[in-house]
């Protein structure tokens, strides 16, 4: 006898694409939302597993609940409704910000966080030129955070008590389940496939982080390619993240066949790749990660600068036994950290608290 997964009692997603912060959709195909509201975000697929896994998780207690799910760019959603009942999946605010409304719920589960740590790595002497730019759109990015993070201590010291979130992982993006190609048979040693740009970036003044990220990766790229021709490097570049889905074709097969997945930052430091990276047992290679409990013993290989890669890339490729074991770890940390069933487990641990429930129970 198959026993159904108890679902919430709703669960909406926030249309932001009609400009509307007030307009708001039933979401009834978790498993498939790509259809169900093809304008949706591809990181919609991480969520709905997110969700299911949630459902499953909570067993009996799911549906009394009711879910709404936001991407937070440009202007901030407003809720259909609030309350103790309520769960917000609040996605896409790379300020790490905290939403007007997190008093007023039982919980925020939110991609990047509720800090932000100013990031201002010293790299090699190459990229020194660039830290007075970057001092100064870190500088513009805590400026943008403060309301939100004026307006929540104000909250919390009017009803004593603090709002309650869950940091989540951003999850993945273009990746569909492929068959599983061991690491010892890939074609790749090392390989990116991705934008190399900025969107918007010549209405700006000074280039941005991901921009000038992206060429030293790049550049570095093929001086390995150039001088050491034994490694196989893998490279399919094209402009913009927003052209991303164009190139979906082929993407989560590539991904299955490298071994070593450079992973340059995005628009944030935080990239998507990184767990596609992972989930497909590549070993990611990053500049750096931000303190979240889902990067706790993250395997990632971290750098000051791409222009590492040249040296590191020959010598990690050289030891295939350790490779392999990190290969191994990156799995383990995937499917315990971030997976949808890892970040699920990890809400619904949240939900039990007992300090949350006393604050519900005196609010």
């Amino acid at each position: 006898m198959t026993v159904e997964t108890p679902r919430f009692r709703a669960v909406l997603v926030h249309d932001f694409n009609s400009g509307n912060p007030r307009r708001w959709l039933e979401w009834h195909e978790l498993a498939a939302p790509l259809r169900e509201h093809p304008w949706l975000p591809p990181d919609s697929a991480y969520i709905g597993s997110t969700l299911l896994a949630l459902a499953e998780a909570l067993g009996p207690q799911a549906p009394a609940f009711r879910v709404l799910v936001s991407w937070w760019f440009g202007s901030e959603p407003i809720l259909p409704y609030v309350g103790d009942d309520v769960i917000v999946f609040c996605l896409g605010d790379g300020f790490a910000r905290k939403p007007s409304y997190s008093h007023d719920v039982r919980l925020v589960a939110k991609t990047h966080g509720v800090t932000r740590r100013p990031s201002l790595s010293l790299g090699d002497p190459p990229t020194w030129p660039a830290l007075l730019p970057t001092l100064l759109q870190e500088t513009r990015a805590q400026w943008i955070r403060l309301p939100a993070a004026l307006r929540s201590m104000a909250r919390t010291a009017r009803r004593g008590r603090r709002a309650t979130f869950v940091e989540i992982p951003l999850g993945t993006y273009l990746l569909s389940e492929v068959p599983f190609v061991s690491f010892d048979s890939r074609i790749y040693d090392i390989s990116f496939a991705g934008s190399v740009r900025n969107d918007g970036e010549e209405r700006r003044r000074v280039l941005p982080r991901k921009t000038r990220s992206r060429r030293r990766m790049m550049q570095t790229l093929e001086d390995l390619q150039a001088d050491h021709p034994a490694i196989r490097v893998g490279i399919k570049a094209f402009d913009v993240f927003g052209q991303a889905r164009e190139h979906e074709a082929g993407y989560s097969e590539r991904m299955m066949q490298t071994r070593l997945a450079p992973c340059p930052r995005g628009g944030y430091l935080e990239t998507y790749r990184l767990f596609e990276a992972a989930a497909s047992g590549c070993v990611p290679i990053v500049e750096g990660l931000p303190h979240r409990p889902y990067y706790k013993d993250c395997p990632a290989i971290q750098i000051r600068s791409w222009t590492q890669l040249f040296r590191l890339a020959p010598s990690l490729l050289a030891d295939r036994d350790q490779l392999r074991l990190r290969h191994e770890a990156v799995l383990k940390w995937w499917k315990t950290r971030c997976s949808a069933e890892a970040t699920a487990a990890r809400i619904a641990e949240a939900l039990d608290r007992p300090a949350v429930d006393a604050r519900l129970s005196s609010g």
